[in-house]
Order: structure tokens, then sequence, then C-alpha cells
């Protein structure tokens, strides 16, 4: 098992852009690729963005089945914000994931109104 606390890998307890998330996707994506629990730990964590967490988290849903990432991928010390950013950043990944191009009709169509 391997556990990242995401405090230690990032500025100043915040997780904020993409950039600062790749490598900690990279981890964790080899590690759940060998079939390896990951433990995700958000102690003293302050601000968490969904765009780190799309990042971190949501690009898994590319390779791993829901299925496998409720197995293999689990939380520690979730504030109730965190938990729901983590809830709207699987739930639109599962989504995209599925069909990528009705997502982003979708997505064009509630932005400019057309479809």
């Amino acid at each position: 098992m391997m556990k990242i606390t995401i405090a230690d890998e990032v500025t100043l307890n915040q997780g904020v852009t993409p950039e600062e998330g790749r490598p900690i996707s990279e981890r964790i994506y080899a590690s759940l690729k060998e079939g390896k629990p990951v433990v995700l730990d958000f102690d003293r964590m302050q601000l968490i963005t969904t765009a780190f967490l799309n990042v971190v988290i949501g690009t898994l849903y590319k390779d791993f089945s829901s299925e496998d990432l409720k197995k293999l991928l689990s939380f520690e010390n979730l504030t109730e914000g965190i938990a729901m950013r983590i809830k709207r950043v699987t739930d639109n990944a599962k989504l995209f994931y599925e069909n990528p191009e009705q997502f982003q009709k979708n997505v064009d169509s509630a932005i400019y109104g057309n479809g």
C-alpha cells in the first residue's frame, strides 16, 4: 500500500493548480497499475481546487474502472468541502470517460446554447 499525504506534496498546504497535481497523479497511476492500493491523506490541507483534483483523481477514470478505483483508492482526513469536491470530480470524470464526445456536446450546449 502507498500512502500519499497531499500536504507534503504541495506548497503551503494548498492543492490549486493542475501542474501541482500531475506528479501525485503519476505516483498513484503507477501504484494502481501494479494493483497496489493507494491512500490519499488530506490532513493539514487548507485549500483544494477541482482543477487540482481533476488531475490527481479525475484522470484515473480514463484507464481504471469505477470498481477498481473503489477497491484500490481510499481517502483519509477529508473535510466536508474536500469530500464534496472529490464527488463532483469523480462524477464528472465518469460521465466524461464513458462518452467524451457526448459530454463535450452537452458542455457546448450549456455554454453556447447550441445543440
